[in-house]
């Protein structure tokens, strides 16, 4: 199928957090260049929904509760049927041409799941990706299983399935003045000429495996501080115990539960770098141009690296002219956490070799020389901490 195939209305399904959501800003952004006039509509959840609402690619949100149905038993209480109702009437009467899955299928409840919300929008074209059981799919990209490709070239894949040939390019949010003005008025204690360095503890409610220590942020936070570092902390209240030890420092600011996701990408944007393990925050940062160091553990480095971050080995050289690096163990065992076309394991290994393996004093040193790199050896960043 080619670009001159005229589709006038696309609904893009990603029911996503909020990384993936901007993993999939890359595909969207292809797609708005194939179909400049086209009408795309994504559907996805509530936190998806304030990623693509900044997003000049995306005309309208439809949001899901997708928390509601995650598992068969939510799925058959009655008190979600009228929902679902509503939402299979509105999907219809929008006609669309083509219905876009940026899904992997890898568990029965899910493909069951998705069936029925592409059969329900009527669309004549149904795109996604396949590893051998998308059956109800009219048009498919391979699905070689978790890392083969990163996360945002699958979505690139399945675009390509409606013509789509245009290169989206990076992640791209589109902030407001008054996200920005919040943000500075958010940063103004302490304010100054210092790098300022953004850390962000926590990694959602699923796969808290990858966690790294919160008294490892603290001695990194410490590290910074004395490097001549501006810090500040992020997160969801529900995370404040993860950032607390960080936070107990005298000289950091703490953002925790005081930022949506609209101001915190405009705090992150006003930031020299941004340091966390694998969430949803350091993709958020990218998207908004910020450099960012990326610490992973259990979960698949090669599907959600961060976009533009390189892969970097702890101890190992550090690579040149790079503006954003993933950081890992490069240990056998790992990722345990969505290997090839399984999940693994989301809590990772009860010895946690993977996380303790990368020290602050490690992640400190790389930090420093990220710093320098893109603000120059200037008093902002100290080249020795004071004794």
């Amino acid at each position: 199928m080619t670009a001159s195939h005229r589709f006038q209305r696309f609904l893009v399904i990603k029911l996503a957090d909020l990384g993936d959501a901007v993993l999939a800003l890359p595909a969207l952004q292809a797609l708005r260049r194939t179909y400049p006039q086209a009408e795309i509509h994504v559907l996805t959840t509530p936190v998806g929904g304030q990623v693509f609402r900044l997003s000049p690619a995306v005309d309208r949100v439809i949001v899901l509760e997708k928390s509601r149905y995650d598992r068969p038993v939510q799925a058959i209480d009655p008190r979600g049927w009228l929902p679902l109702l509503r939402l299979a009437v509105g999907l219809r009467r929008r006609r669309f041409d083509a219905v876009i899955l940026l899904h992997h299928l890898t568990l029965p409840f899910g493909r069951l799941k998705y069936r029925a919300l592409l059969f329900a929008t009527g669309a004549p074209v149904r795109s996604g990706l396949d590893n051998g059981t998308a059956t109800f799919l009219t048009h498919t990209a391979p699905d070689l299983g978790f890392g083969a490709k990163p996360e945002w070239q699958y979505a690139l894949d399945v675009m390509k399935t409606v013509g789509v040939v245009a290169d989206g390019g990076p992640p791209r949010l589109s902030l407001t003045d008054e996200a920005r003005r919040q943000a500075i008025s958010l940063l103004e204690p302490g304010g100054g000429e210092s790098s300022l360095v953004v850390l962000h503890p926590g990694v959602g409610p699923y796969g808290p495996g990858r966690a790294w220590p919160p008294e490892r942020f603290a001695a990194l936070a410490r590290g910074l501080l004395a490097a001549g570092c501006r810090v500040a902390v992020t997160g969801a209240e529900r995370e404040r115990p993860l950032a607390q030890p960080a936070l107990a420092l005298d000289g950091v600011l703490d953002l925790v539960g005081r930022t949506g996701i609209a101001t915190l990408a405009a705090v992150l944007e006003q930031a020299h770098l941004v340091i966390g393990a694998d969430n949803g925050v350091l993709h958020l940062a990218s998207a908004v141009g910020t450099p960012v160091l990326a610490i992973f553990g259990p979960s698949n480095i090669d599907a959600w690296a961060p976009y533009g971050a390189v892969p970097h080995v702890i101890h190992s050289a550090l690579p040149r002219a790079v503006s954003s690096i993933a950081l890992h163990a490069g240990l056998p065992c790992s990722p345990c956490f969505y290997v090839g076309y399984r999940l693994g394991r989301p809590a990772g290994c009860s010895r946690r070799t993977c996380l303790d393996a990368i020290t602050p004093e490690a992640v400190l040193e790389i930090a420093r020389a990220m710093l320098v790199a893109r603000i120059g050896p200037r008093e902002r960043v100290r080249e020795r901490p004071p004794q």
